[in-house]
């Protein structure tokens, strides 16, 4: 069986399961709280700028509650592979937007999961990184790219065979890095105050 990712309104493929908080009302299908935020993570988020700083938080603290629920997640892992059935894990937030979901399906489902349905749509060409071919990013990811484009920042994220991306702006290199460390970069780079200290951090470890 393979776990999937969507929103609610979206693509399902085998069986709808709600992971947020609160399931949408009229709800029929099943409702899996092992994936969902505590609610003192979803009132702060809700109240917070939900800007990239703040999405960079709650990356961190989602990533504590599911390791608290580690024993629960691996008992869940281990009947899922006897199910036969695919099954897609539901939020609000539609494909490309910032979700807890793929938090889940990227770092803790790795080995069953197919990815967001319909994510393999979302694709974008580096031409400022002159590659000639469009490369496909976890939502996510790709969401903070556009953004570092749009202001002015092409940076360019090549994924090795390793599963590391190849970070790199205006041909100078700024290493190879996870996910989680792509997306500190990614989001570092959009604000004024980390920009300048995290260029300079990256080119002093490229250098020395």
């Amino acid at each position: 069986m393979t776990v999937y990712t969507s929103y609610y309104r979206g693509e399902i493929r085998g069986e709808a399961v709600s992971i947020s908080l609160y399931p949408p009302k009229n709800w029929k299908g099943k409702h899996l709280p092992l994936f969902a935020p505590t609610p003192e993570l979803l009132k702060w988020w809700k109240v917070s700028a939900q800007d990239t700083a703040a999405q960079s938080e709650y990356t961190r603290e989602f990533r504590k509650t599911l390791d608290s629920r580690q024993q629960l997640i691996q008992l869940w892992v281990r009947k899922q592979k006897e199910n036969p059935q695919d099954i897609t894990l539901c939020c609000f937030e539609k494909t490309g937007d910032f979700c807890h979901r793929y938090q889940v399906g990227e770092e803790i489902l790795q080995e069953l999961w197919g990815g967001e349905v319909g994510a393999a749509q979302l694709q974008l060409t580096l031409v400022q990184g002159k590659t000639n071919h469009p490369i496909t990013y976890p939502p996510l990811i790709l969401s903070l790219i556009e953004k570092c484009h749009a202001l002015g920042y092409p940076v360019k994220c090549d994924c090795l065979r390793c599963g590391y991306y190849r970070v790199s702006l205006h041909g100078e290199d700024l290493g190879d890095w996870s996910e989680l460390g792509l997306l500190a970069v990614l989001s570092g780079l959009q604000q004024e105050f980390y920009r300048g200290r995290l260029l300079l951090g990256l080119a002093a470890a490229v250098s020395g």
